[in-house]
């Protein structure tokens, strides 16, 4: 899940890419870069950190190109953050230089192979490797070469991807997997083309949204400007509900559907779950009052909370208030980063939750250890406090980009139920949106929705799950390592 940018102007882009970086430092902390093509070579700066820590007035003003790509990262494969920093360049047979936002599920196929070509334990730089390779050394590249190379790539790959690749002397590349799991969309300014994660970042930039690429297609942008588009391969939607539920921003649009809408919808949707019966209380919650307040968990479940206070008429407040300078908890590393970033993060507003019933809106509930802190620190006020949840129960690991790999990690699969998870949590009591709920908010008929239900849109053999599990933890304990 990290954000990716490709842009091909008339003049200098360096600074557009970082703008647009900036709009999606959101999908990524752990590092940035940007790499532009100047004529002659790529130039390329990279670096541990926030978008505005690895960047510098001087060192942009270095960046020179016409064609450039920028990507943020949100670490769920490899274990040395500054070499795993992209965008990734190789030099033979052709100069290019790729960012990639997803997940490729097989990329060990290959990594034995590439092992001496490769610095990285990122599976990037592999895929980078064997996009160049499908190319068949051909020193003389055309547009319909790098077509079937693309193709070539999708048919062997098994996961998801959002790919913008720099091609030396030739132009810009974007292509999505063919099940458009993860988002790309296109943005034109003038004669300028840009590709990006998001359509926030196409508003920073000062382009205009084009469209969402398709499921298996591909986009050229050739130096002149000349555009091709070729479908490749697509296969049916799967378009990740993760990205509407938690992980893009509310102002972007993505494959057609505002975020900001689908959360009010979202809302609207849980709010359906939360009535009273005929004694007054809330149905289903053991003799538990109806909330006086609905407070969100900031910022990502203040439009859903909005959408859950009209659905059932009660008042909306702010109860907890945010401290803006921690990032984004669920992004972080490590766990123990997580948990840490969390007793700093949040605060409770000692007027609005001081012995009320509060009813508690959060995104979604995946390890729980968050969703545990933020009810302790409400419950050390409130009279009772009860935890929707806009995203069902999340029970099986995702393997295409989201950070929960680990079937053991998750709450409501170690729980098995609702009570079990509701008392692990802390909290008085707990209502999690309905699968069909999600569907129908979100409003797209192609959705992967594996984390919930199992069902991944690309095989995965049992022995590869195992495999793919047993790696991430042995990655997950490198970088806590690092990070100790």
């Amino acid at each position: 899940m990290c954000g990716i940018i490709g842009i091909m102007g008339k003049a200098d882009v360096a600074f557009d890419v970082y703008r647009g970086l900036l709009a999606l430092q959101h999908r990524g902390q752990d590092s940035a870069g940007i790499a532009c093509f100047d004529k002659v070579r790529i130039n390329l700066k990279k670096g541990v950190g926030l978008v505005s820590e690895v960047f510098t007035d001087s060192n942009l003003s270095l960046l020179k190109g016409k064609t450039a790509i920028g990507h943020v990262r949100y670490a769920t494969a490899g274990s040395t953050p500054k070499l795993d920093s992209q965008p990734f360049v190789v030099d033979i047979p052709h100069a290019m230089a790729i960012a990639h936002n997803g997940n490729a599920i097989n990329y060990q196929d290959w990594d034995e192979h590439f092992k001496d070509r490769t610095e990285s334990c990122c599976d990037s730089e592999v895929l980078l490797h064997l996009f160049s390779e499908k190319l068949n050394g051909d020193r003389q590249l055309t547009v319909d070469k790098i077509f079937d190379a693309v193709k070539a790539f999708m048919a062997e790959v098994n996961g998801s991807y959002g790919i913008v690749c720099l091609v030396e002397n030739l132009g810009l590349l974007a292509f999505r997997d063919p099940h458009a799991n993860r988002p790309l969309a296109m943005g034109r300014r003038g004669a300028d083309v840009a590709f990006a994660s998001e359509s926030v970042a196409f508003d920073a930039m000062g382009f205009d949204m084009v469209r969402d690429l398709k499921g298996g297609e591909a986009i050229f942008v050739e130096s002149d400007g000349t555009i091709h588009e070729k479908s490749l391969l697509p296969k049916p939607a799967k378009h990740c509900m993760f990205e509407w539920v938690y992980f893009a921003r509310p102002d972007s649009t993505l494959d057609g559907k505002s975020v900001y809408e689908v959360r009010i919808a979202l809302g609207k949707e849980l709010g359906k779950a939360i009535q009273k019966d005929s004694a007054g209380k809330m149905q289903g919650q053991n003799g538990l009052s109806m909330p006086d307040v609905v407070i969100p968990v900031p910022d990502t479940s203040r439009p859903a909370a909005l959408g859950l206070a009209e659905q059932t008429g009660i008042s909306l407040q702010e109860g907890l208030i945010k401290n803006r300078y921690i990032g984004r908890t669920f992004i972080m590393p490590t766990q123990e980063g997580r948990e840490r970033a969390m007793n700093v993060k949040l605060n409770t507003v000692t007027s609005v939750v001081k012995g009320k019933d509060v009813l508690l809106v959060d995104d979604s509930i995946v390890r729980g250890t968050t969703a545990k802190k933020i009810v302790g620190v409400v419950k050390k006020e409130a009279k009772s406090v009860h935890l929707a949840s806009t995203c069902p129960p999340i029970q099986y690991p995702c393997f295409y980009g989201i950070d929960f790999p680990i079937q053991s990690e998750l709450v409501a699969y170690t729980e098995k139920n609702l009570d079990g998870i509701r008392k692990k949590l802390g909290a008085d009591g707990l209502t999690y949106q309905s699968l069909d709920g999600l569907k129908r908010a979100i409003g797209l008929p192609g959705l992967c929705t594996a984390c919930l239900d199992g069902h991944y849109p690309t095989p995965i053999p049992d022995a590869m799950r195992k495999k793919l599990e047993l790696s991430r933890s042995a990655e997950r304990k490198k970088v806590e390592t690092h990070y100790a």
